[in-house]
């Protein structure tokens, strides 16, 4: 036999139903609110390394935190270029102690303490969906560490700056074209910062660079030469830059880990990727550009997990104006 309920107790259930939802979902922002304040929050440093937090999860907003301090001596009487220009001519190795010195006192800026001066200030994600799935898959850690090659203004499309300024993480952002990095430093990142290239060679080198925003590359080969002439708009303008091997600046820096690694130089990321000691350096996770080199999409796919990696996924934008790769070292354990 069906039983019949009043039509007055479904509307008073329907009442206690929603009463019980927003109690609990009250209790749960109110909690992740407390536990999480930019002033008040500590990470649970006794879970164990790779435990997923759901509070971490919602920890959306942004965090002080004291960036990381490298000491150096600069020595005003000192010529650094005359230096350096021997080191490029002697093809010096990457770990050589006279680079690394010169690339701490000389050429790595310190992070910036003042206030962020950002045009959207509000904004905590800035990429084009590389940061949140890098993010989800590295479970939220905070206090990493981050490179950015091919930074641009330190705010414009930047992969990192979520890392900075919610997971509070240290950093290195790494851009040639001095005009970009002129308005980068204005930004005030939390950052290390270096205005030079990464060397696509085992070695430090000075080379030619062409300008154009966020399309300038090197321009020292017929591959380059045939680049710049096929974008649409983009003038020679050319100078000279100094380029440094990836591994050197992080070995200036004391930093062997990399949690995340984002690579967009315009066409010569393969080149750079052959002179990294993926044996020496940590590199966790990395999303790298693949449409403007001309080995392919597959060879650079090929090439990265030989040295140990899973492609994860491929993004890319309706206007063509992302095309990544988004790489995860085999067996992360976090």
């Amino acid at each position: 036999m069906r039983v019949r309920f009043p039509q007055t107790a479904y509307i008073l259930g329907a009442i206690v139903v929603c009463v019980l939802v927003y109690f609990f979902y009250s209790h749960n922002t109110h909690k992740a609110n407390v536990v999480l304040s930019a002033d008040k929050y500590i990470p649970d440093r006794s879970a164990p390394q790779g435990y997923f937090s759901g509070e971490r999860k919602s920890a959306v907003q942004q965090q002080n935190f004291a960036p990381i301090v490298v000491p150096s001596k600069r020595n005003s009487s000192f010529d650094y270029k005359a230096a350096m220009k021997e080191m490029n001519d002697a093809q010096v190795p990457m770990d050589d102690p006279r680079l690394i010195q010169i690339i701490r006192d000389y050429y790595i800026d310190p992070p910036s303490l003042e206030p962020y001066t950002l045009e959207n200030p509000g904004r905590l994600e800035y990429s084009n969906g590389q940061t949140p799935f890098v993010d989800s898959r590295l479970n939220y850690i905070e206090g990493g560490f981050y490179v950015e090659a091919g930074a641009l203004n330190g705010e414009k499309g930047s992969n990192t700056l979520f890392f900075e300024k919610v997971r509070r993480w240290n950093g290195l952002l790494v851009e040639a074209d001095p005009d970009n990095y002129e308005v980068l430093k204005t930004k005030h990142r939390k950052a290390f910062s270096i205005n030079a290239c990464l060397s696509t060679k085992k070695y430090p080198n000075m080379v030619t660079f062409n300008k154009g925003f966020n399309r300038g590359r090197i321009y020292n080969n017929k591959e380059a030469e045939e680049w710049v002439k096929r974008e649409k708009n983009l003038p020679l303008n050319t100078i000279q830059v100094q380029c440094f091997p990836l591994y050197s600046v992080l070995l200036a820096l004391g930093q062997t880990t990399v949690d995340f690694f984002s690579l967009d130089i315009e066409g010569d990321e393969m080149h750079v990727l052959e002179t990294i000691p993926f044996d020496k350096l940590n590199i966790k996770m990395m999303t790298v550009e693949f449409v403007h080199g001309v080995n392919g999409e597959e060879t650079l796919r090929s090439f990265v997990e030989s040295k140990g990696y899973d492609s994860l996924l491929k993004v890319q934008r309706w206007d063509g104006g992302v095309n990544d790769i988004i790489f995860r070292k085999k067996g992360l354990i976090h």
